[in-house]
């Protein structure tokens, strides 16, 4: 994996917990993200509308790709949504970090991806930090701590982690027919006017939660967008399943939030599956 791509993937990788981070803590959280992408269709729609509709006329072949990673991360959202409203910040995102369980599966079946040995074993690496940062205790009893308490909140947040899996292959299928920025770009408007969608034909209180958060939604908008934009240039260049599972470092950038933002009250044993996650990037990075 080239290092440029490595560096970007990991820069959204930490504007993503951030985003995360604001969602948890806020009312109206799939509201929030709906208006994000709304604030952010408006903003870029003066400087890439235009051009993005040239390509789309040239290249209609985008529009199923695009159609499907719209609908897919919009899912995704409203599974994190789900499952922030009762559950806790580090419990739930570990858990709606999961997809590359099944992108490789994804990418093999549907992009004819093949990957080498040492990539398994790095998104192996991942996938086992991401489950044992969830124990509460250093004890063969913590094995069962991430399912032990299985609610809505758990389950929105396994439907969030399939959803984005399903949309991850959308999305790398897509990007091949047009640069980073035009397809991001596309993606942003088609999930803006899906959420919206979402959120009235939901009755939300969405109306209301504009009128009274746009400034808040502004804000949110950059963060998700520097997210966005990383990660699409980074996927420009690497296979799909390296570039989720790379990604999976946010759980380590969420640990560090949760320590000094929220005074979370996190042990040793969650900062160590946090490394592990990053030691399955390194190997990811020498030797996939």
């Amino acid at each position: 994996m080239e290092t440029t791509a490595l560096l970007l993937i990991l820069i959204s990788a930490l504007f993503h917990a951030v985003w995360n981070a604001v969602v948890k803590h806020v009312e109206g959280r799939f509201n929030l993200l709906a208006l994000a992408h709304v604030m952010m269709a408006l903003g870029l729609t003066p400087f890439l509308g235009r051009m993005a509709l040239g390509q789309v006329r040239a290249a209609p072949g985008i529009l199923l790709p695009l159609a499907g990673a719209a609908f897919f991360f919009a899912l995704y959202h409203f599974g994190v949504a789900g499952g922030y409203r009762s559950g806790d910040l580090s419990v739930i995102y570990p858990l709606t970090t999961m997809a590359p369980a099944l992108v490789p599966l994804w990418g093999a079946l549907f992009l004819g991806e093949r990957l080498a040995a040492a990539g398994f074993a790095g998104i192996g690496l991942i996938l086992a930090g991401a489950y044992v940062i969830q124990f509460k205790s250093a004890s063969w009893s913590a094995l069962a701590d991430p399912f032990r308490k299985f609610d809505r909140s758990v389950a929105f947040a396994l439907a969030a982690a399939f959803f984005y899996s399903v949309g991850a292959v959308f999305d790398k299928a897509g990007i091949a027919h047009t640069d980073p920025l035009t397809w991001s770009y596309l993606l942003i408007v088609c999930m803006a006017v899906l959420e919206s969608l979402f959120a009235v034909g939901m009755r939300m209180g969405y109306g209301a939660f504009t009128r009274s958060h746009w400034r808040g939604a502004a804000g949110m908008a950059l963060i998700l967008l520097a997210s966005v934009l990383t990660y699409r240039y980074g996927l420009k260049v690497v296979e799909v399943s390296y570039a989720t599972s790379v990604r999976q470092v946010n759980a380590l950038f969420g640990v560090i939030i949760g320590i000094f933002v929220f005074r979370e009250r996190v042990g040793g044993l969650r900062m160590t599956a946090a490394l592990v996650m990053v030691g399955g990037v390194v190997i990811i990075k020498t030797f996939g």
